[in-house]
């Protein structure tokens, strides 16, 4: 990628000793329809998945038409991508033993996020432009950050720098150069912005979110043209 996109996206193989362990044959069946079965395991671990990543209590009905989606990508991927397929799970592989996922879908979970983050990435590497980066800014009640003029030792003032131009211009271009210096003009003086982990956080999350929203059609292009 053209930059580190480092604090938006949790581990999606976060997977706990309990899920990894379990035997899914011992749980109870909530859907058994063309072929695919869907345990409240696996429920319960999709759920979980979802608000860990998108910060969002998914409810039952819509989990569970998520998870026949997912099985009916990664089923089509088997027949149709195979090469793509094995691509993700070289990826799931570098950080967790596929050998202990003892239930089909959860795998499969983890390939459906693995292939949506690609989704991502790539919009954020090819197509974010700048007046989106401002439509996301545009969306924070403020955006107050310190400046310094002695790159961060010591805070001068805070400044709302939501429609701020400068800082516009080079935390856009700082997305795709990796830096993280932030020097702005502010009353023909040069600042340094101060932003701390949290607040980097914060920025990259929204991003995040307006790149999953924008590639949903294309996403779904991608699931039903397989």
């Amino acid at each position: 990628m053209v930059f580190k996109y480092k604090y938006v996206i949790k581990l999606f193989l976060f997977l706990s000793i309990f899920f990894l362990m379990i035997n899914n044959s011992k749980a109870n069946i909530i859907y058994d329809k063309n072929n695919i079965i869907i345990t409240e395991i696996d429920l319960d671990y999709y759920k979980k998945i979802h608000y860990e990543n998108f910060n969002e209590i998914v409810n039952t009905s819509k989990a569970i038409k998520n998870l026949v989606i997912i099985k009916k990508l990664v089923n089509n991927l088997k027949k149709n991508n195979s090469v793509f397929l094995e691509r993700i799970d070289k990826d799931i592989s570098s950080e967790i033993d596929l050998e202990n996922i003892k239930s089909e879908i959860i795998l499969d979970i983890n390939r459906y996020f693995k292939t949506r983050i690609e989704f991502v990435y790539n919009y954020i590497k090819n197509d974010f432009k700048k007046n989106d980066l401002e439509n996301i800014f545009e969306s924070f009640n403020n955006l107050n950050l310190p400046l310094s003029n002695n790159n961060c030792l010591t805070i001068i003032k805070i400044v709302d720098l939501k429609y701020n131009s400068e800082f516009i211009n080079i935390f856009y271009k700082n997305l795709r150069t990796q830096s993280e210096i932030f020097e702005i003009p502010i009353d023909n003086k040069d600042y340094n912005v101060c932003i701390n982990e949290k607040n980097r956080e914060i920025i990259d999350n929204e991003i995040f979110k307006y790149a999953n929203i924008a590639i949903e059609d294309k996403f779904n292009e991608f699931i039903y043209a397989q």
